[in-house]
């Protein structure tokens, strides 16, 4: 094993702890299988951190933005209580996650996570991007944003696929940590609201993939059109 594989592993192995006891993503099964099953093996390589370079904006008083790409939340440490405890949702994390929720979808015959393009084997689509949001928020009345820039590489001749935006701005729901006693309570209920945004970005992004390696559809042939009696009668009679 070459120093910069064991390098990654070292590094994706404290990733991987400092998350077990946060955020873990789970799939909400599809209730029917939307979409035809593509015959391509597909890589999902580690997503770079295009967001700003900030951690947290604002104060407790006018209310915060974080960064949760580069930073979580620790709602004691900021005195603004348990209830705001979030765990931070890096880049590798989504681009893990996401490889196993397309796995799971079953629109593909095989999908794995990797570190880099150079692990690819005999995989057909790679899967590579950004996280370029990761914008949550304690600021009342304004969103939350997630966006990921994704670009799906064909290996064979390197053309691009698909490539473009997904993600998800909505205002989080005033009720939602509502009748939370204990602070493990609306730290679930934020982080199930948190799982709840990655499955819907990264449903857009599964359908979009297979729609772009959908073949285009055969056109049926044009039925020449009838002629009327009208104009049948009048053929007959040599008026035409």
């Amino acid at each position: 094993m070459s120093m910069k594989r064991f390098a990654a592993l070292l590094l994706y192995a404290g990733f991987l702890a400092g998350c077990s006891s946060g955020l873990v993503y789970q799939r909400k099964a599809d209730p029917a299988q939307d979409t035809p099953k593509m015959p391509v093996k597909v890589a999902v390589v580690a997503f770079q951190n295009g967001t700003e370079e900030f951690t947290s904006r604002g104060n407790i008083f006018s209310g915060q933005v974080f960064n949760l790409s580069r930073t979580d939340i620790n709602g004691l440490s900021l005195n603004i209580g348990a209830a705001f405890s979030v765990s931070s949702l890096p880049p590798g994390q989504w681009a893990k996650s996401l490889a196993e929720d397309m796995a799971a979808s079953g629109s593909f015959r095989s999908v794995k996570f990797m570190f880099a393009p150079s692990e690819v084997t005999d995989e057909d689509i790679v899967v590579e991007g950004a996280l370029t949001k990761a914008n949550f928020t304690t600021v009342k009345g304004q969103p939350d944003e997630f966006v990921l820039h994704l670009k799906a590489l064909r290996v064979s001749d390197n053309t691009v696929v698909r490539e473009g935006d997904v993600g998800r701005s909505s205002v989080r729901p005033r009720n939602l940590i509502s009748g939370c006693i204990l602070g493990t309570c609306a730290i679930e209920r934020i982080h199930g609201y948190l799982n709840g945004i990655m499955q819907g970005v990264f449903t857009d992004a599964r359908l979009a993939l297979v729609a772009s390696l959908e073949p285009p559809p055969t056109r049926k042939p044009e039925t020449p059109g009838q002629d009327s009696p009208e104009e049948v009668i009048n053929r007959i009679l040599g008026k035409q």
